[in-house]
Protein backbone atom coordinates (compact mmCIF):
# COMPACT_ATOMS: atom_id res chain seq x y z
CA UNK A 1 0.00 0.00 0.00
CA UNK A 2 1.31 3.50 -0.14
CA UNK A 3 0.35 6.54 1.38
CA UNK A 4 -1.62 5.83 5.06
CA UNK A 5 -4.95 6.09 5.27
CA UNK A 6 -6.21 7.91 8.14
CA UNK A 7 -9.80 7.70 10.12
CA UNK A 8 -10.59 11.79 10.28
CA UNK A 9 -13.65 11.03 13.27
CA UNK A 10 -13.71 8.16 15.19
CA UNK A 11 -15.46 7.68 18.89
CA UNK A 12 -13.99 5.09 21.56
CA UNK A 13 -15.33 4.85 25.26
CA UNK A 14 -16.18 3.03 27.57
CA UNK A 15 -18.76 2.32 29.73
CA UNK A 16 -20.30 5.19 32.13
CA UNK A 17 -19.09 2.79 34.91
CA UNK A 18 -15.42 2.13 33.99
CA UNK A 19 -15.03 6.06 32.59
CA UNK A 20 -17.38 8.52 33.32
CA UNK A 21 -19.21 9.84 30.54
CA UNK A 22 -22.72 11.35 29.44
CA UNK A 23 -25.29 9.14 28.77
CA UNK A 24 -28.09 8.71 26.22
CA UNK A 25 -29.71 6.89 24.09
CA UNK A 26 -27.16 6.63 21.75
CA UNK A 27 -24.88 5.56 23.99
CA UNK A 28 -26.60 4.07 26.95
CA UNK A 29 -24.51 3.51 30.04
CA UNK A 30 -23.26 -0.07 29.30
CA UNK A 31 -22.41 0.88 25.45
CA UNK A 32 -19.11 -0.44 25.02
CA UNK A 33 -16.31 0.97 22.04
CA UNK A 34 -13.11 0.11 23.63
CA UNK A 35 -9.98 1.29 21.56
CA UNK A 36 -8.98 -2.51 20.50
CA UNK A 37 -12.20 -2.77 18.56
CA UNK A 38 -10.91 0.24 16.77
CA UNK A 39 -7.30 -0.90 16.41
CA UNK A 40 -8.22 -4.38 15.26
CA UNK A 41 -10.91 -2.76 12.29
CA UNK A 42 -8.34 -0.44 11.62
CA UNK A 43 -5.29 -3.19 10.87
CA UNK A 44 -7.76 -5.43 9.12
CA UNK A 45 -8.80 -2.70 6.36
CA UNK A 46 -5.16 -0.90 5.98
CA UNK A 47 -5.67 2.18 8.49
CA UNK A 48 -2.76 3.64 9.86
CA UNK A 49 -3.83 6.01 12.24
CA UNK A 50 -7.06 7.87 13.12
CA UNK A 51 -8.78 10.67 15.09
CA UNK A 52 -10.42 10.45 18.23
CA UNK A 53 -13.45 12.57 19.51
CA UNK A 54 -15.17 12.05 22.78
CA UNK A 55 -18.51 11.89 23.32
CA UNK A 56 -18.59 15.30 25.23
CA UNK A 57 -16.27 16.82 27.77
CA UNK A 58 -15.55 13.76 29.93
CA UNK A 59 -12.07 12.75 27.99
CA UNK A 60 -9.87 11.24 30.54
CA UNK A 61 -10.73 7.71 28.31
CA UNK A 62 -9.45 9.61 24.94
CA UNK A 63 -6.61 10.89 26.92
CA UNK A 64 -4.90 7.92 28.02
CA UNK A 65 -5.31 5.88 24.25
CA UNK A 66 -3.80 9.60 23.15
CA UNK A 67 -0.66 8.75 25.84
CA UNK A 68 -0.56 5.22 24.97
CA UNK A 69 -0.29 5.40 21.37
CA UNK A 70 0.73 9.06 20.67
CA UNK A 71 2.09 8.27 16.73
CA UNK A 72 -1.77 6.71 15.97
CA UNK A 73 -4.36 8.62 17.03
CA UNK A 74 -4.61 12.43 17.14
CA UNK A 75 -7.72 13.99 19.26
CA UNK A 76 -10.31 16.39 19.65
CA UNK A 77 -11.74 17.86 22.96
CA UNK A 78 -15.36 18.92 23.21
CA UNK A 79 -15.87 22.33 24.24
CA UNK A 80 -18.34 22.72 27.45
CA UNK A 81 -21.27 25.41 27.68
CA UNK A 82 -19.54 27.15 30.04
CA UNK A 83 -16.31 27.61 28.40
CA UNK A 84 -17.66 29.02 25.43
CA UNK A 85 -20.71 30.85 27.10
CA UNK A 86 -18.52 32.48 30.12
CA UNK A 87 -15.79 32.99 27.58
CA UNK A 88 -13.34 35.10 28.26
CA UNK A 89 -10.12 34.68 30.08
CA UNK A 90 -12.24 32.57 32.31
CA UNK A 91 -13.16 30.03 29.17
CA UNK A 92 -9.55 29.98 27.85
CA UNK A 93 -8.24 29.12 31.35
CA UNK A 94 -10.74 26.12 31.58
CA UNK A 95 -9.70 24.87 28.03
CA UNK A 96 -5.75 25.52 29.00
CA UNK A 97 -6.31 23.11 32.33
CA UNK A 98 -7.99 20.22 30.02
CA UNK A 99 -5.19 20.80 27.61
CA UNK A 100 -2.64 20.42 30.13
CA UNK A 101 -4.05 17.08 31.41
CA UNK A 102 -5.03 16.27 27.59
CA UNK A 103 -2.86 17.36 24.96
CA UNK A 104 -5.64 17.50 22.32
CA UNK A 105 -5.35 18.61 18.80
CA UNK A 106 -8.75 20.40 18.32
CA UNK A 107 -12.00 21.47 19.58
CA UNK A 108 -15.34 20.08 18.72
CA UNK A 109 -18.07 22.97 19.38
CA UNK A 110 -21.90 23.50 18.58
CA UNK A 111 -21.98 26.89 19.60
CA UNK A 112 -20.36 30.29 18.18
CA UNK A 113 -22.64 32.72 19.57
CA UNK A 114 -25.87 34.52 19.64
CA UNK A 115 -27.63 34.01 16.26
CA UNK A 116 -28.07 37.38 14.96
CA UNK A 117 -25.37 38.89 16.35
CA UNK A 118 -21.61 39.68 15.55
CA UNK A 119 -19.20 36.60 16.59
CA UNK A 120 -17.34 39.67 17.87
CA UNK A 121 -19.35 40.31 20.71
CA UNK A 122 -19.21 36.69 21.00
CA UNK A 123 -18.49 35.30 24.55
CA UNK A 124 -17.00 32.77 22.59
CA UNK A 125 -14.31 34.47 20.45
CA UNK A 126 -11.25 34.21 22.87
CA UNK A 127 -11.17 30.72 22.82
CA UNK A 128 -11.77 31.20 18.91
CA UNK A 129 -8.60 33.20 18.51
CA UNK A 130 -6.68 30.80 20.95
CA UNK A 131 -7.05 27.89 18.79
CA UNK A 132 -5.95 30.24 16.41
CA UNK A 133 -3.01 31.41 17.89
CA UNK A 134 -2.22 27.61 19.19
CA UNK A 135 -2.37 26.25 15.65
CA UNK A 136 -5.27 24.09 17.01
CA UNK A 137 -8.30 23.01 14.87
CA UNK A 138 -11.77 24.05 15.02
CA UNK A 139 -13.77 20.91 14.74
CA UNK A 140 -17.31 22.24 14.12
CA UNK A 141 -20.64 20.18 14.20
CA UNK A 142 -23.18 23.65 13.69
CA UNK A 143 -26.83 22.97 14.68
CA UNK A 144 -29.13 25.19 11.39
CA UNK A 145 -29.15 28.66 13.76
CA UNK A 146 -24.67 28.37 14.44
CA UNK A 147 -23.72 27.67 10.79
CA UNK A 148 -24.31 31.25 9.66
CA UNK A 149 -22.29 32.88 12.15
CA UNK A 150 -19.04 30.90 10.90
CA UNK A 151 -18.49 33.09 7.76
CA UNK A 152 -17.63 35.90 10.50
CA UNK A 153 -15.32 33.63 12.43
CA UNK A 154 -13.34 32.59 9.74
CA UNK A 155 -13.20 36.14 8.45
CA UNK A 156 -12.38 37.40 11.60
CA UNK A 157 -9.36 34.68 12.27
CA UNK A 158 -7.79 33.67 8.59
CA UNK A 159 -5.64 32.19 10.07
CA UNK A 160 -8.17 29.30 11.90
CA UNK A 161 -8.21 26.11 10.33
CA UNK A 162 -11.83 24.60 10.35
CA UNK A 163 -13.48 20.84 9.70
CA UNK A 164 -16.82 20.59 8.95
CA UNK A 165 -18.16 17.60 10.25
CA UNK A 166 -20.05 14.97 8.48
CA UNK A 167 -20.40 17.01 5.20
CA UNK A 168 -21.21 20.08 6.51
CA UNK A 169 -24.43 19.07 7.52
CA UNK A 170 -26.32 20.75 10.53
CA UNK A 171 -27.71 18.28 12.80
CA UNK A 172 -31.20 18.67 14.26
CA UNK A 173 -34.01 16.47 15.26
CA UNK A 174 -31.80 13.36 15.63
CA UNK A 175 -33.77 9.93 16.40
CA UNK A 176 -31.75 6.65 17.41
CA UNK A 177 -32.47 3.93 14.54
CA UNK A 178 -32.76 0.04 14.64
CA UNK A 179 -29.00 -0.65 14.47
CA UNK A 180 -28.11 1.85 17.48
CA UNK A 181 -26.95 4.48 15.26
CA UNK A 182 -28.00 8.59 14.48
CA UNK A 183 -30.24 8.82 12.15
CA UNK A 184 -31.32 12.67 10.49
CA UNK A 185 -33.89 13.51 7.99
CA UNK A 186 -33.56 16.14 5.59
CA UNK A 187 -29.68 17.07 5.81
CA UNK A 188 -29.19 19.10 3.09
CA UNK A 189 -31.46 21.92 2.11
CA UNK A 190 -30.29 23.64 -0.48
CA UNK A 191 -29.96 26.85 2.16
CA UNK A 192 -27.42 24.79 3.90
CA UNK A 193 -25.55 23.36 0.86
CA UNK A 194 -25.42 26.70 -0.45
CA UNK A 195 -23.70 28.07 2.99
CA UNK A 196 -21.25 25.10 2.65
CA UNK A 197 -20.05 25.59 -0.37
CA UNK A 198 -19.60 29.46 0.28
CA UNK A 199 -17.41 28.54 3.45
CA UNK A 200 -15.23 26.89 0.90
CA UNK A 201 -13.97 30.62 -0.62
CA UNK A 202 -12.12 30.18 2.68
CA UNK A 203 -8.72 28.57 2.13
CA UNK A 204 -8.32 27.45 5.71
CA UNK A 205 -12.29 25.59 6.13
CA UNK A 206 -11.99 21.78 4.97
CA UNK A 207 -14.69 19.24 4.85
CA UNK A 208 -15.10 15.50 6.08
CA UNK A 209 -16.23 12.84 3.89
CA UNK A 210 -18.32 11.19 6.65
CA UNK A 211 -21.66 10.77 8.13
CA UNK A 212 -23.84 8.96 5.10
CA UNK A 213 -25.18 6.16 6.90
CA UNK A 214 -26.76 8.97 9.12
CA UNK A 215 -27.65 11.12 6.10
CA UNK A 216 -29.12 8.83 3.41
CA UNK A 217 -32.25 7.10 2.58
CA UNK A 218 -30.80 4.63 0.68
CA UNK A 219 -28.47 1.37 0.79
CA UNK A 220 -23.98 2.01 0.56
CA UNK A 221 -22.89 3.58 -1.35
CA UNK A 222 -25.44 6.08 -0.70
CA UNK A 223 -26.39 7.13 -4.12
CA UNK A 224 -28.96 10.36 -3.40
CA UNK A 225 -25.92 11.95 -1.47
CA UNK A 226 -23.70 11.75 -4.75
CA UNK A 227 -24.77 14.74 -6.27
CA UNK A 228 -24.30 16.86 -3.41
CA UNK A 229 -21.27 15.22 -2.38
CA UNK A 230 -19.98 16.03 -5.74
CA UNK A 231 -20.77 19.66 -5.65
CA UNK A 232 -18.57 19.75 -2.52
CA UNK A 233 -15.78 17.94 -3.51
CA UNK A 234 -15.80 20.43 -6.96
CA UNK A 235 -15.78 23.51 -4.65
CA UNK A 236 -13.35 22.35 -1.96
CA UNK A 237 -10.94 20.08 -4.17
CA UNK A 238 -9.06 17.26 -2.87
CA UNK A 239 -6.95 18.71 -0.94
CA UNK A 240 -9.64 20.45 1.66
CA UNK A 241 -11.27 16.51 1.95
CA UNK A 242 -10.69 13.90 4.96
CA UNK A 243 -12.73 10.83 4.78
CA UNK A 244 -13.75 9.34 7.98
CA UNK A 245 -15.50 6.04 9.51
CA UNK A 246 -17.68 8.05 12.41
CA UNK A 247 -17.03 4.55 14.28
CA UNK A 248 -18.56 2.89 16.19
CA UNK A 249 -22.28 3.97 15.35
CA UNK A 250 -21.12 2.46 12.08
CA UNK A 251 -19.03 -0.32 13.37
CA UNK A 252 -21.79 -3.50 12.14
CA UNK A 253 -24.13 -1.36 9.78
CA UNK A 254 -22.97 -1.20 7.00
CA UNK A 255 -19.54 -2.05 8.57
CA UNK A 256 -16.08 -0.50 8.70
CA UNK A 257 -14.81 -1.70 5.28
CA UNK A 258 -17.87 0.19 3.56
CA UNK A 259 -17.02 3.73 4.40
CA UNK A 260 -13.91 3.13 2.33
CA UNK A 261 -15.44 1.87 -0.28
CA UNK A 262 -17.86 4.78 -0.40
CA UNK A 263 -15.29 7.76 -1.64
CA UNK A 264 -14.44 6.33 -5.26
CA UNK A 265 -17.66 5.30 -5.48
CA UNK A 266 -19.05 8.66 -4.80
CA UNK A 267 -16.22 10.50 -6.10
CA UNK A 268 -15.38 8.49 -9.58
CA UNK A 269 -13.47 11.02 -10.92
CA UNK A 270 -11.00 11.33 -8.40
CA UNK A 271 -7.49 10.25 -9.75
CA UNK A 272 -5.02 8.37 -7.43
CA UNK A 273 -3.37 11.01 -6.19
CA UNK A 274 -6.31 12.93 -5.25
CA UNK A 275 -7.59 9.85 -3.89
CA UNK A 276 -4.37 9.36 -1.61
CA UNK A 277 -5.36 12.99 -0.50
CA UNK A 278 -9.40 12.14 1.06
CA UNK A 279 -8.29 9.25 2.60
CA UNK A 280 -5.42 10.08 4.27
CA UNK A 281 -3.17 13.02 3.05
CA UNK A 282 -5.34 16.18 4.24
CA UNK A 283 -5.78 14.40 7.54
CA UNK A 284 -2.06 14.45 7.72
CA UNK A 285 -1.64 17.97 7.04
CA UNK A 286 -3.59 19.30 9.68
CA UNK A 287 -2.11 15.96 12.10
CA UNK A 288 1.86 16.10 10.89
CA UNK A 289 2.86 13.92 13.75
CA UNK A 290 0.09 10.81 11.90
CA UNK A 291 2.16 8.72 9.88
CA UNK A 292 2.64 8.48 6.15
CA UNK A 293 3.27 10.78 3.62
CA UNK A 294 0.80 11.83 0.73
CA UNK A 295 1.79 9.70 -2.52
CA UNK A 296 0.64 9.05 -6.09
CA UNK A 297 -0.33 5.36 -5.09
CA UNK A 298 -2.85 4.54 -2.57
CA UNK A 299 -4.92 1.85 -2.62
CA UNK A 300 -7.95 0.71 -0.79
CA UNK A 301 -6.53 -2.89 0.29
CA UNK A 302 -8.61 -5.91 -0.72
CA UNK A 303 -11.36 -7.15 1.80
Amino acid sequence: MGASIIDAHAHVFRPAAVFPRGVDQLAPADRDAPVEDLLELMGRNGVDAAVLVPLDAHDAYVARVLAEYPKTFAAIAVATSSELRVGGARGVESLQARRDRFGFHGLRTQWLGEPGHSVTDSPALPILRYLAEEGLLLWTYLPPDQLPLLPEVVRELPELRVVLNHLGFCPHDMWVDEHRRPRFDNPFPESTVRQVLRLSEAGGVHLMVSGQYALSTQEPPYPDLFQVTRRFAESYGPQRLVWASDYPWTRDVPGYRALLDIVPAALPDLDADDLAWVLGGTARTLFPHLAGEPTSDTTIPPP
